[in-house]
């Protein structure tokens, strides 16, 4: 039993510093202003759901944001505005243009993005890369793409794992000859 107490305090300390030590890595504030651009090779649209399922080579942009998927799922609310897409796949991928300048990669079986929240629900061998800054691995992470929050965890099989780039150190600065005479 203290066995399973210890796995279990051990996982909630990795989810822990997952959070705390995830870098800010924020979304392009100007995709949400950008529309949705849909491909795919088939399409069902019901307007009285608000719902449009999509099939077979599906890809998504909206501004930076950029989704590959088998099968797409996009919702909307009365207004007709998109509030969620599900995008699945064997694996079902999302990148997006970051602030700083960097790009955020990310594969799963299901990614589950919501508008309203800008949160993505990566489920099945899920990954976020964040270029220059690290990689999260997991069986379920979420991501907030306008706080750059990060929280995963993993499977009863195994865990999560972290990779965090350390800071780039700035170039040394070559002397001055006048001082090295």
């Amino acid at each position: 039993m203290s066995t399973l107490r210890s796995r279990a305090s051990a996982s909630l300390s990795l989810v822990a510093l997952l959070v705390l030590a995830a870098p800010a890595a924020h979304a392009l504030k100007t995709d949400r202003e950008q529309p949705l651009e849909v491909a795919a090779n088939h399409f069902t649209t019901n307007q009285n759901k608000h719902l449009t399922v999509l099939t077979g080579a599906v890809k998504l942009t909206r501004g930076s944001m950029k989704g590959e998927a088998e099968k797409g799922t996009v919702y909307q609310d009365e207004g007709n505005e998109i509030n969620r897409v599900v995008l699945e796949g064997k694996p079902a991928r999302m990148q997006q243009q970051l602030d700083n300048g960097g790009r955020m990669h990310a594969t799963a079986a299901t990614i589950d993005y919501s508008t309203d929240s800008a949160t993505a629900i990566l489920t099945g061998n899920a990954v976020v890369i964040q270029e220059g800054r690290g990689e999260f691995r997991g069986e379920r992470i979420v991501y907030n793409t306008e706080s750059g929050e990060l929280t995963g965890e993993g499977n009863s099989g195994g865990g999560i794992t972290m990779r965090m780039q350390p800071k780039p150190k700035e170039a040394a600065k070559p002397a001055d000859k006048d001082k090295q005479k």
